[in-house]
């Protein structure tokens, strides 16, 4: 660590090196373990990523002295915000993104367990306190989702080879910044108001519990007391991607889980998800996850 004189005094000036070390150890504090999978030099002047695996817990993140790009990927769980302790923002893990700036505490309560994909960014890129309010809760952005999964498969593939991780990790960022630091840039999801708490409870309860049923957005719709039409809009507002896109989601959330816990054929688990075939499954589980179900069942 480099020491710069002042005076009699001789003081320690951090380097974004350590700001990414100590960040790793606030998240694995946090996490109660290591890593799963992280970018082969986590540290050395380029953007740097790790894949962390979170369970139930109500907890404060603290620590952290570099701004983190959190996506939400894998797994069947809620995550809510707790300010002032009261809850201020809930839903459903997977598909959620959080920006968490560096040295700001914030408190969550994960109600299961799911896969987070971490970049690491550069600070001097992401100008304190300015940035669109959506990022003061979480949010959802199908661009950076995307490319997030596809950084957390260069993650798991290639043991975390730079040369592959970090221009996915750099497009990213100026996705990042492009939408959301710039101007007249943030995405418009929706124009109207989204679901309250007590609206997102029900129907994400219904969803959960008739996964293997076809699910009419109509019908989910009147749940809560809304057109359609209505219903949709409040429902993008809410989540950033449609009720059908949510639904696939969460299909493919349970499968994955059945995928890795149960003995069960690709038939079998197609058909208890909802999907109305095993290749119609594959189709759509390859699509977010890059591989096939008989593929990730092997890993």
């Amino acid at each position: 660590m480099p020491v710069v004189e002042d005076g009699e005094r001789v003081r320690h000036m951090k380097t974004p090196d350590d700001a990414i070390m100590a960040t790793i150890d606030a998240v694995a504090r946090f996490v109660d373990g290591s890593p799963m999978h992280c970018s082969k030099d986590i540290v050395g002047g380029t953007l740097s990523a790790a894949l962390w695996q979170h369970s139930p817990k109500t907890r404060r993140f603290e620590g952290h002295e570099c701004h983190i790009l959190a996506l939400s990927l894998r797994g069947d769980a809620h995550l809510e915000q707790i300010a002032n302790g009261r809850s201020v923002w809930r839903g459903a893990a997977p598909g959620s993104i959080v920006l968490l700036r560096s040295a700001e505490y914030s408190d969550w309560l994960l109600d299961g367990s799911f896969e987070m994909l971490h970049v690491y960014l550069d600070s001097s890129r992401i100008p304190d306190g300015s940035g669109s309010a959506i990022l003061d809760r979480p949010f959802r952005d199908p661009v950076l989702t995307q490319l997030g999964q596809a950084a957390a498969m260069a993650l798991r593939d290639t043991d975390g080879e730079n040369r592959y991780v970090a221009p996915l990790l750099e497009t990213m960022q100026q996705c990042l910044i492009d939408r959301y630091f710039t101007q007249d840039r943030t995405p418009d999801f929706s124009h109207c108001g989204g679901l309250v708490g007590f609206a997102q409870r029900k129907v994400e309860g219904y969803i959960q519990d008739h996964l293997s049923s076809d699910i009419a957005v109509d019908h989910l719709a009147n749940l809560i007391g809304l057109s359609t039409g209505h219903f949709t809009r409040a429902f993008r507002s809410s989540y950033g991607v449609s009720p059908h896109q949510f639904i696939i989601e969460k299909r493919i959330a349970r499968a994955t889980a059945m995928l890795r816990q149960s003995s069960m054929s690709i038939t079998e688990i197609a058909q208890a998800t909802g999907f109305s075939s095993a290749s119609h499954f594959g189709a759509q589980f390859r699509k977010r996850l890059g591989i096939s179900p008989v593929a990730f069942r092997r890993h």
